[in-house]
C-alpha cells in the first residue's frame, strides 16, 4: 500500500516529555518495512497542537494527496497524533473510508476497515481529547507557578528593553533598549503622544525588538507594562491577570512609572459605558458659572427621555461603587473593563 507517514509533536509535549519527531519517523519506517508498505512521504508537523485541524500545514497537504490518489493508507504512530479532538477524529476516519484510505496507528494496532476497529477509534478519541484538557491545564499551571517565582514566561517576545539566552531564567537588561525606554517615558510625561513618540524613534531608524518601525500601539504597550519595574506579569488582559514581584533588574523607576499610569488612565473613557434605567446612554453637558468674574467649568451627565441629570463627581462615585474600586485601579486593570464593554446602569431617581 502507498503509504504516507503522519507524525506530529506539539511544544508542550516537547517541553514536557521531550517527545522526538525523529524517533516517531525511525519506528514508523520500521513498521512499514515489516508490513512491506511502501513510505511515499512523510508529513510532519512540528510544534503543533492536535487540538485543531485548519493549522497544520502537513495534515492538510496530506489530505490533498489522499484526495489526489497518491496516498491509500495512513500511518501514525498513536492515534492522538492525528488529533486530540474526537470530532475531528470521527470526520478524518470518515474522510478516509469515503477516499478508499485506511488508517493504521502502530500502538493500538486498530483496523479502521471493520466496525469493531471504528468503535474503538471513538472511544480512544474521547481519550485522547480528554488527555490533551489535562495537558493545557499542567501547561497553564506551570506558567502561572513560574511566574509566582519571579520569572517572566516571554521567551521569543521579550520585553522591549531586556534580553535572555537560552537556558537562563532571569531575563537581563539591554543597555541599548533600556536607554530607548528610558526615552519614551521621559517623552510621554514632556506631553509628547503616541504618535509623536513613534515618529520620534523612527526619524532616527530606532527599530522595535521585531526590527519594524514603531507604532502608537508599540509606545502605550511599553509604558503600560509593569517588567519595567521589576514585576513580571500573568494572564495579561484577561480577568486573572496578575502581577508579583521578579527577579531581574528594573528599568525604570516606581514613581515615574506611576506618573505615567495616573496620567494615562485620566484618559480611559467608562462614561461611554454608562446607561439610564430607561435603556438610553446617559448624555455629557458642559455648564459654565461665572463667579468673582472668574469661569467655573462643571459636567453633568443627562438621560435625554428621562429628562434627569447627575453631576460628574456623584457619578464617579457610583461608578467606583459598581465597579469595584475603579479609581483605584491601573491603566491595566481599567482597560480589561473597558475591553468587556459591559453596560454599567445607574437608577437617576435614586440620585
Amino acid at each position: 500500500m502507498n503509504t504516507g507517514i503522519y507524525v506530529r509533536v506539539s511544544t508542550e509535549e516537547q517541553a514536557l516529555n521531550g517527545f522526538s519527531i525523529r524517533a516517531q519517523i525511525d519506528k514508523l519506517k520500521m513498521y512499514c518495512e515489516v508490513k512491506e508498505w511502501v513510505a511515499i512521504d512523510i508529513y510532519k508537523d512540528e510544534g503543533k497542537s492536535g487540538k485543531n485541524i485548519k493549522e497544520r500545514e502537513e495534515l492538510l497537504r496530506l489530505i490533498e494527496d489522499i484526495k489526489k490518489g497518491k496516498i491509500n493508507n495512513v500511518l501514525v504512530y498513536k492515534i492522538d497524533r492525528l488529533t486530540r479532538s474526537t470530532r475531528d477524529l470521527i470526520d478524518m476516519i470518515d474522510f478516509f473510508n469515503k477516499n478508499n484510505c485506511s488508517f493504521n496507528s502502530l500502538t493500538e494496532n486498530i483496523d479502521t476497515k471493520s466496525s469493531t476497529g471504528r468503535m474503538f477509534i471513538k472511544i480512544i478519541g474521547i481519550f485522547a481529547e480528554f488527555e490533551r484538557e489535562n495537558i493545557v491545564e499542567r501547561v497553564k499551571l506551570g506558567l502561572e507557578r513560574k511566574v509566582k517565582e519571579g520569572y517572566t514566561i516571554a521567551s521569543k517576545n521579550l520585553s522591549y528593553g531586556y534580553c535572555k539566552t537560552k537556558g537562563e531564567k532571569i531575563q537581563k537588561v539591554n543597555q541599548y533598549e533600556s536607554y530607548v525606554v528610558r526615552k519614551i517615558f521621559n517623552m510621554y510625561l514632556e506631553n509628547f503622544n503616541f504618535t509623536e513618540i513613534a515618529k520620534y524613534l523612527n526619524k532616527y531608524n530606532i527599530k522595535t525588538k521585531n526590527n519594524k518601525n514603531w507604532t502608537p500601539k508599540n509606545i502605550k504597550l511599553i509604558l503600560i507594562n509593569s517588567n519595567y519595574i521589576g514585576l513580571v506579569r500573568y494572564g495579561i488582559n484577561k480577568e486573572k491577570y496578575f502581577e508579583i514581584s521578579g527577579k531581574h533588574e528594573p528599568i525604570i523607576k516606581r514613581e515615574i512609572f506611576e506618573q505615567v499610569q495616573k496620567k494615562m488612565t485620566k484618559k480611559i473613557n467608562i462614561y461611554n459605558q454608562i446607561y439610564c434605567m430607561c435603556g438610553n446612554s446617559l448624555k455629557k453637558k458642559e455648564i459654565i458659572s461665572i463667579k468673582n468674574r472668574k469661569y467655573k467649568r462643571k459636567y453633568k451627565y443627562y438621560c435625554p427621555i428621562c429628562k434627569k441629570n447627575i453631576s460628574q463627581n456623584k457619578l464617579d462615585r457610583l461608578i467606583n461603587n459598581e465597579v469595584n474600586g475603579w479609581n483605584s485601579m491601573n491603566y491595566q486593570q481599567k482597560s480589561i473593563i473597558i475591553n468587556k464593554k459591559n453596560r454599567i446602569t445607574i437608577n437617576l431617581n435614586d440620585v
